[in-house]
């Protein structure tokens, strides 16, 4: 009997330290001290801008948009000059035909040849896709688009090639109980995929919510988010086969969505502070959840390889859910834009050069 009491108490012990773990990962316990980036502006969008990719040689962003309180509505693509000062924001898709086109992450690429492209992820109503359009000036042409059994729930993806792209899968099951329960104990459900341009193939497994991906700048490693863990995760992508050699994981103190690279290398990560208030959020727009943006540099010569600096921390005013941070460096300093989940605005920061 002595020794049943003592294996409960370990066993009560054990339970009390993983929920008191996973709840400050949530931020249960953190404070927030509001930190601005600079100059800050509201601008108004269409709802849950919640990617958007900036080319740098035009200042063009796209932003990608789907009002998710409104299921089954569709979304769209629009376009943002960051050097036009009005803020003024053109659907490039209003003539797509596709009904159930709803974007989500988005990744812009120029190929060898100079051609620009721009991908999507849309969840449509029977399967999720890949978008490719072609961008021609200031509009989109739509290409092709691509698909897999295995996109079962892509979050964000990262073009390589003219046909070529990782992808980010935050759950390898469908939306039930077991996958909500499997994000509460830090479950590695989520995965990356290559895709050749013919198939999906599974290149990283084991990943607790799998999220943002991006590249560094000399192409040598490629990052993903796990949202659940707070981490992000450095990987090294084989030249042959394109799997992904995990060599360094970061916990970044927040919970991390997407991740934008800037001219210097340095990571632009959008992050939800508070997670159990972003929840609220989800379901109540009146629940207000704080936004963070990292910027975060890998130096993987030195022991230490991530160090990180808080550029914007808010209590979810005036922006609640950010789930992005893209940047334009401009010659005189940098344009900041942050997306959010849900909100029908976007923040504009305007940084100059020290």
């Amino acid at each position: 009997m002595k020794r049943l009491k003592i294996i409960g108490l370990i066993f009560i012990i054990i339970i009390t330290y993983n929920t008191i773990r996973i709840l400050d990962q949530a931020g249960v316990f953190t404070s927030i001290e509001p930190v601005n980036a600079g100059k800050e502006a509201v601008i108004a969008s269409p709802p849950g801008i919640e990617d958007i990719a900036i080319d740098n040689e035009t200042g063009f962003a796209y932003l990608s948009s789907e009002d998710r309180r409104k299921p089954g509505s569709r979304g769209d693509i629009y376009l943002m000059n960051l050097n036009d000062s009005t803020g003024k924001m053109v659907n490039l898709t209003a003539g797509f035909p596709k009904k159930d086109f709803r974007p989500h992450g988005i990744s812009f690429l120029k190929t060898p040849e100079g051609k620009k492209l721009l991908f999507v992820i849309s969840h449509g109503d029977n399967k999720n896709v890949v978008e490719q359009f072609e961008i021609k000036g200031d509009s989109l042409k739509h290409i092709k688009n691509y698909s897999s059994s295995q996109f079962i729930s892509p979050n964000d993806l990262l073009a390589i090639g003219q046909d070529q792209f990782y992808i980010t899968n935050d759950h390898t099951r469908k939306k039930d109980l077991l996958r909500t329960l499997g994000d509460f104990i830090q479950f590695p459900s989520g995965n990356v995929l290559y895709y050749d341009g013919t198939r999906a193939k599974q290149v990283s497994e084991g990943i607790p919510y799998a999220n943002g991906i991006n590249i560094s700048l000399d192409k040598t490693t490629i990052f993903v988010t796990s949202t659940t863990t707070n981490k992000i995760l450095a990987y090294e992508p084989a030249m042959e086969t394109y799997e992904l050699k995990p060599v360094y994981s970061y916990d970044l103190g927040y919970s991390p969505d997407n991740i934008d690279v800037d001219s210097k290398g340095h990571l632009w990560i959008a992050c939800h502070p508070k997670t159990l208030r972003f929840l609220k959020h989800v379901k109540k727009a009146s629940e207000r959840s704080p936004s963070a943006v990292l910027e975060v540099i890998y130096q993987p010569q030195y022991s230490g390889k991530f160090s990180q600096n808080l550029q914007y921390l808010n209590d979810g005013d005036p922006l609640s859910g950010s789930s992005v941070a893209a940047v334009y460096d401009r010659k005189q300093g940098k344009t900041i834009l942050v997306g959010s989940v849900f909100e029908s605005k976007i923040l504009k920061f305007e940084r100059d050069k020290p």
